[in-house]
C-alpha cells in the first residue's frame, strides 16, 4: 500500500506540472514521495517500478493530446522514455543513499537526472520536449539559472530540492533538506536579481492567426491557398499607421507552388509596405527541388523575401513530406527566424544565437490544440538561455510575446476566426551573449560525469562492505 500510495502521489504531481497543466510548484514536490519511498528499505526494483509508474503516469495526458496523431510506438516513447530518465537516477541515489548518506545521494539524485535529462534533449525525436525543467517557465524567477548553465540546470535544482526534502523526511536528519531549501532560496535570489534589470527599448509587435483561413499544405490547390493569403493581407493592412514595426504570421499557411509563388509574394510584399513592418510568414513550398517548410521575411519596400527553412522536423508527420533545412537566419535587422520545433532543440538555437546575436526571435508555429502551453513554454527556455526576447504565433495553440527572462508580454489562445494581439516587446541588448552561450553544456556533462561516478563508487563500497 505504501508503494501505491507514493505512485499516487507522485503521479498527481507530475500530472499537473510536466504534463499539459501548468502548476509549477508541484515540479519542485512530485518527485519526494517517490525518494523517500527509494531511501527505505525497499528493493531495489520496487524503488524502480515506483519511480516509472509515477512518472509514467504523469505523462500519460500526452496521450489524450496526441493519440490520433502519432503511431503508438511513439505514444510508447513519450510515455516511457521520460519515465526511466527519472527510473534510473532514484534507484542510483538509492545505492548512493546506501553507501554514503543523504546529502551525497541528493547531489548524486540531481546531477544524474539533469545529465540524463541533457543527454536524451538529443534525440531528433523530441529535442527537449520532455524535460521537467519545462514545467517552471510560468515561474520564471526560478529558471534563471538556464542563462548561466542550461535547462539541466533548473532539473538539477529541482532534483536537489526534492531529494533533500525526501533524504531529510527518511533519515530525520535537517541537513539535506536545509542544503535544499538554501539552494532554492539561492536560485530565487539569482532570479530576482537577474529579473530587476531595467529594459533599454520595446518593440512593437502584432501577431495574427486565423485557424480557418488556411490553404491546402500537401497538395497544390492554388484558389485555396490564395484565398488563405489574401484574407491575411487584408489583416494586416489593417495595422496602417499602429506604428507596428513586426508582423507575424503563424506556420505553413498552405502549400505555394512554384509556378505562382510570384502572386504570393506580391500580395505579402505589398502587404508589409503598406503597414510599414517587417512581416514574417510561414507557408510550405519547393526550394531547391525539395518541399521545405519555411518562412518568409518581407521589409517595407522590398518584394523578394528572405526564406528561412525548417531545420527540425517533426517524426513522422513532418519527416514524410518535408526535407529540413541546413542554416541559421538573422535578418538585417536582427530578427533570428526559427520554425517551432526548432525551438525544442536547445543546441540549436544556442549555436544560432552566437553566430547572430539577434534583438529577438520571430518563430512561426503549430501546435496540437490541447498542447498549447506544454508546448510552447518550451520555446520560453531557449529565450532564457540565450538572453533573447521571442515573438512565437501558433495555429491550434498559442500566440506569445516574452522578453529574455521568459516573462510573458501578451498572451491569448486561437479561437478560429482572425485575432490579432499586438504588444511591446522589451529589448535589452541583443541574444547569445550569456554565460550559457558561452560554455554551453559543460555543467550538464559534468553532472551526468559525477552521477555516474558517485554511482560506482557506491556501489564498489558496499561490494566491499558486503
Amino acid at each position: 500500500m505504501t508503494a501505491i500510495a507514493c505512485v499516487l502521489l507522485g503521479a498527481v504531481g507530475f500530472y499537473f506540472s510536466i504534463g499539459l497543466s501548468d502548476q509549477w510548484w508541484l515540479g519542485w514536490l512530485a518527485p519526494i514521495p517517490v525518494l523517500w519511498f527509494a531511501f527505505g528499505p525497499s528493493k531495489y526494483w520496487q524503488s524502480f517500478l515506483v519511480a516509472f509508474f509515477a512518472y509514467a503516469l504523469g505523462c500519460s495526458g500526452f496521450i489524450y493530446a496526441y493519440g490520433e496523431l502519432m503511431p503508438p510506438p511513439v505514444l510508447i516513447l513519450i510515455v516511457t522514455g521520460p519515465a526511466i530518465v527519472f527510473a534510473v537516477p532514484v534507484i542510483a541515489a538509492k545505492r548512493v543513499q546506501q553507501s554514503f548518506g543523504g546529502i551525497a545521494a541528493m547531489f548524486a539524485f540531481a546531477a544524474l537526472w539533469a545529465g540524463i535529462d541533457l543527454a536524451s534533449s538529443f534525440s531528433a525525436a523530441g529535442g527537449t520536449v520532455s524535460s521537467p525543467s519545462a514545467a517552471e517557465i510560468a515561474a520564471p524567477i526560478f529558471i534563471q539559472t538556464a542563462s548561466l548553465v542550461g535547462f539541466a540546470g533548473v532539473t538539477f535544482l529541482l532534483g536537489a530540492f526534492a531529494a533533500g526534502i525526501a533524504a531529510s523526511l527518511r533519515s530525520r536528519s535537517p541537513a539535506p533538506a536545509v542544503i535544499a531549501v538554501a539552494l532554492f532560496a539561492a536560485n530565487a535570489a539569482f532570479g530576482y536579481i537577474r529579473m530587476s534589470a531595467p529594459q533599454s527599448g520595446t518593440l512593437r509587435v502584432a501577431l495574427i492567426e486565423s485557424d480557418d483561413a488556411v490553404g491546402k499544405t500537401q497538395r497544390d490547390d492554388k484558389a485555396a491557398t490564395l484565398k488563405a493569403f489574401d484574407a491575411y493581407a487584408a489583416e494586416i493592412e489593417k495595422l496602417r499607421g499602429k506604428n507596428v514595426k513586426l508582423i507575424l504570421l503563424p506556420e505553413d499557411i498552405g502549400w505555394v507552388g512554384p509556378a505562382w509563388r510570384g502572386e504570393v509574394q506580391a500580395r505579402l510584399a505589398k502587404a508589409a509596405t503598406v503597414a510599414d513592418a517587417t512581416l514574417v510568414a510561414g507557408l510550405n513550398t519547393a526550394v531547391d527541388g525539395a518541399q521545405r517548410n519555411v518562412s518568409w521575411a518581407f521589409t517595407p519596400g522590398d518584394d523578394t523575401p528572405v526564406t528561412y527553412q525548417k531545420r527540425r522536423l517533426i517524426q513522422g508527420l513532418e519527416t514524410r513530406f518535408f526535407t529540413p533545412g541546413k542554416h541559421p537566419v538573422a535578418l538585417s535587422n536582427r530578427t533570428g527566424l526559427e520554425i517551432c520545433k526548432d525551438m525544442d532543440f536547445h543546441a540549436m538555437i544556442r549555436s544560432d544565437a552566437v553566430a547572430t546575436h539577434p534583438l529577438l526571435l520571430a518563430v512561426p508555429a503549430w501546435d496540437f490544440h490541447i498542447d498549447d502551453w506544454s508546448h510552447g513554454r518550451v520555446s520560453l527556455m531557449r529565450s532564457v538561455e540565450n538572453g533573447v526576447p521571442m515573438a512565437r504565433n501558433a495555429r491550434d495553440g498559442l500566440l506569445t510575446l516574452n522578453d529574455r527572462y521568459g516573462r510573458i508580454v501578451a498572451r491569448t489562445k486561437t479561437t478560429g476566426p482572425f485575432q490579432t494581439l499586438i504588444g511591446d516587446l522589451p529589448l535589452d541588448g541583443s541574444g547569445g551573449n550569456t554565460l550559457y552561450d558561452r560554455i554551453g553544456d559543460v555543467f550538464g556533462w559534468l553532472c551526468l560525469v559525477l552521477g555516474i561516478a558517485a554511482t560506482v563508487f557506491a556501489f564498489f563500497k558496499t561490494k566491499r562492505a558486503a
